[in-house]
Order: C-alpha cells, then structure tokens, then sequence
C-alpha cells in the first residue's frame, strides 16, 4: 500500500493517520484533529456463510405469502405500480460474489442479514477491535454523534441495525457499532482532518448519441482503500423491504447504509465524497443514508430530485441518478445549506469527481493542491467522453466502452499513463484505490461489477440481471454476460 493511499474513508476521504487526537477550529466550527486513520463503514468480508436459526425461521414463514408487494411511489402519485419479487432470504455464492437477499420489515431484513452473515461479521467484529476503528464508537459517543446518529438517521437504517444486533450482538456486532458504521460519513466530516485532494471516485452517465444503440449506461469507480475483507469478499445485497421498491446493493456484509446500487424501477444512484471550506453541520441527514431511501422510493429522477431538495443535509457529497425509463439524469452537488444539480447535457453526457462544478456549491467546495486527483480524473472524462474531446469515445459506448473508461490509467495534466498494476495514486480513472468497479444499465436492470484482486478494474466485469436476482420470470440479461 502506497502512503498516498492509507487512511481513507468509503468513497472517497483521505484521513491521516494518527491515534492522538485534539480539539481545534475549521471554518467556524470545532473539529477533533489528528485523530484516526479509520476506515469508516468497513465490517469484514472474510468467508463462510451463514446458517439460519429459529428467528430467521420465523421471519421467512412470515415473507412467503408477501412476494408481491404494492408501492406507493415516493411523490404521492395517483397512480401506485406494483413491485414483485419471488425469492426468499438467504445467501448464495455466485463466482467471487456472495449474493445476500433480505425481505420484509427493515428490522426483519436486520434478523436475516445477521443470521446469514453471522461469521463474516464475527471476524468483522474482530477486526475492528485490533484496529484503529475500533477508537470511532468511543469517540463517537464521547463527541454525541451516536446520540446525533439515534435521533437523526433513517428508521429504516436503524431497524435494521436493531434486527442485526438481535442476532449477532454476542459476536461484538452492537447496535451502536452498526448505528456508527451507517451514520460515518457525517461522523468522519467532523473528525477529519489533512489535506483531502486524494480523493478518488468518479462517475459518468453516457445515453443517446453517446451510445452505439441509443440505450443509457452509468459508470462508477468505487475509491477506498486496498481492505482485503472487501476486496476478498464483495456482495450483491438484494432488498425488498415491505412496501417499497427492491434494489440491489454492491458493498459487503454488514453494509446498511449503501455506497451504490440500482432498483426495479430503473433508478442507478451513487455518491463521490467531497469536502467543503465552511458549509458543514450537525442537524439532519445522512446523505450516504440518503442514498439508501433514494433506492427503496424514487421510481423517476424527479422523485429523487425530490427527496434531495426536501432532505436537511449535513455534509459535502456528489451524488450521481441515472433514470432509465425517462432517460434522464443528474450529478447532485450538495453540502449542509446549498445544492447544485448538473443535469445531462443536450449531448447525453454528464460526469463527476470529487469537486464541485455548480454555482450554488463551488464556493464551499474545498480541494488544496492545484494538481489533485480529482482534477486530472474530471479533465480524462471529458477528453473521452465528452464530443469534442481529445480522445473522445462519444457515439461509440456500449457496455465494453464503458469499462474501457473505468479502466482508462492516463493522467492529462502530467502526460503519463500509470501502469496498470498500481493500485492507487498517478491521478488517473483506474488507479485510484478502485474496490469496484460498476457499469449499470438502468432501463434494462442489468450492471456489469468488476471485483477481487488488484488492480480492480482490470479483473472481469460480471454481469448480473437485477430481475434475475429477484426471481422475476423472464428476466432481462446482461448482455454480454462478462466483459473480460
């Protein structure tokens, strides 16, 4: 692991490393500085499945006769549409993926998960203990972000962090352990602390002329840290949570508060991490949260730019919608007071880094060196996809296109090109700390991941139908099934 790459936070925070830490004052407000190198939203990814118990029992007893579940969409519409799936809780392993599928009550899905992935969050557990993370909940309560995290984070979240601490709270899965990990994007704002330019997750929506058959594709390169739990480990979670719309999840066990995922309704959804000067509190949102609520409700770009604009926020993030069915989307810039949204542009293309680009939100953006990483990343996606680009790909994307973007190692600003078997650092797509790598194609409910070992983007991208994963007759199927 290079120095550049330690410490980071999910998606896509630079931290240094410390174990000390101290009060002092950022942009008019208190801060605990040098204080951790954490990896915050880690719970392990190490093997084995689950085996189910008597409470788990109760709950798929309780689902078999719910598999067609009526959804009221997100906006009040008059019209409801009805979201169907025909599975049942469990686990399955597929490949290098383990596929975890939840249904019912959020504190029901708690139950499942922690039955199903009882020994993946034992050694989870573990190895927060032996970490420097293991310093987050102690801190975490000592500074009232747990006490923030109970008032203020979703019911659904903290349901499920309820039904997974019934379950595997003797294995050190807590509910305030899981309540911290969910709510750690809004704690690692307020303890953080060294110049963040490392920041490294990118995003790009392509649709109309961009593409060779006029069909939508969502780009993502998740940014974290070489965790091998993660990388070892990653997991598509299935959920239908009663009354809402399913969705699936790439992250891994134990993840409640989601990074990137698409649902039934067509809705592809991720966050970059950002960082601002002066525009950050302690009252609302979660927006990593957020994320999971646009998932299980928004059936359209509007429902999500709905629940964006009527959201309180605390923090600084880019969150990036793809709609499908409408064929439409937008990068959301937000921190805690201001919002901008870059929609598509009249070529069919939009793209994000880590910086902020709207007007509402560029003044409280904050990125340090002049040659970070996310300038050079922002600058390559408009060489390759934008039209006038000096390397445009524009008309001719389709799925293996795509991936030729996410693993494109060229940085502009330097003229170089990165080896492809560095993992992190050189400012590049590709070699940016990548622990997944994403294509979605959210009309046809299919996505693309490529996982495992480094340099991530260089594996195969398997592809996965969500109407599949869902037990739906006739399913749409990615097509091609890999993209080597």
């Amino acid at each position: 692991m290079n120095e550049q790459a330690q410490g980071k936070k999910p998606c896509c925070r630079q931290n240094n490393v410390g174990m000390g830490f101290e009060v002092g004052v950022v942009g008019g407000r208190e801060v605990i500085v040098g204080c951790l190198g954490l990896f915050v939203g880690l719970v392990a990814c190490t093997g084995g499945s689950g085996h189910g118990n008597d409470a788990l029992n109760d709950v798929v007893d309780r689902n078999e006769t719910a598999l067609d579940i009526v959804q009221d969409t997100a906006n009040d519409h008059d019209t409801q549409e009805v979201w169907r799936s025909n599975f049942e809780p469990g686990v399955e392993r597929r490949g290098r993926f383990l596929i975890l599928r939840l249904k019912g009550t959020p504190f029901e899905m708690g139950i499942q998960h922690g039955t199903f992935m009882r020994e993946e969050i034992r050694e989870g557990s573990a190895f927060i203990d032996q970490s420097q993370l293991a310093l987050l909940e102690p801190l975490a309560e000592a500074y009232g972000f747990l006490d923030d995290a109970k008032a203020q984070s979703y019911p659904a979240i903290i349901e499920e962090c309820r039904g997974m601490a019934q379950v595997v709270s003797d294995v050190g899965w807590t509910f305030e352990r899981c309540l911290a990990l969910a709510y750690g994007d809004v704690i690692l704002e307020w303890l953080q602390n060294g110049d963040l330019s490392s920041q490294s997750c990118s995003q790009f929506i392509v649709t109309r002329g961009a593409t060779v058959s006029g069909t939508m594709l969502h780009g993502r390169n998740l940014d974290w840290d070489k965790i091998d739990f993660m990388l070892k480990y990653p997991t598509l979670i299935v959920r239908h949570p009663e009354g809402r719309i399913p969705y699936v999840v790439v992250g891994f066990p134990g993840n409640v508060a989601p990074y990137n995922g698409m649902n039934a309704a067509g809705i592809s959804a991720a966050t970059n991490e950002a960082n601002s000067k002066d525009d950050i509190d302690r009252i609302g949102r979660s927006d990593v949260q957020l994320l999971n609520e646009v998932l299980a409700t928004a059936t359209s770009l509007a429902d999500a730019k709905a629940l964006i604009e009527g959201t309180d926020h605390m923090t600084a993030t880019i969150m990036v919608v793809a709609d499908g069915r409408s064929d439409s989307g937008a990068v959301f810039e937000m921190t805690a007071t201001h919002l901008s949204q870059r929609d598509l542009s009249s070529d069919g293309v939009v793209f994000a880094t880590n910086h902020f680009i709207g007007a509402e939100t560029a003044p409280h953006g904050y990125v340090e060196k002049p040659d970070a990483s996310t300038f050079s990343r922002f600058a390559r996606l408009k060489e390759l996809i934008a039209p006038d680009g000096a390397a445009t790909l524009y008309g001719q994307f389709d799925p293996p296109t795509a991936v030729r973007v996410l693993r494109d190692h060229h940085n502009p600003l330097t003229g170089q090109d990165v080896p492809t078997d560095q993992f992190d650092g050189g400012g590049t797509i590709a070699n940016n700390g990548c622990i997944y790598s994403i294509v979605f194609a959210p009309k046809q409910r299919v996505l693309w991941i490529a996982a495992g070992e480094v340099p991530v983007p260089m594996n195969p991208y398997v592809g996965f139908s969500l109407d599949e994963l869902l037990g739906l007759e006739n399913p749409a199927l990615p097509s091609p099934p890999e993209i080597p």
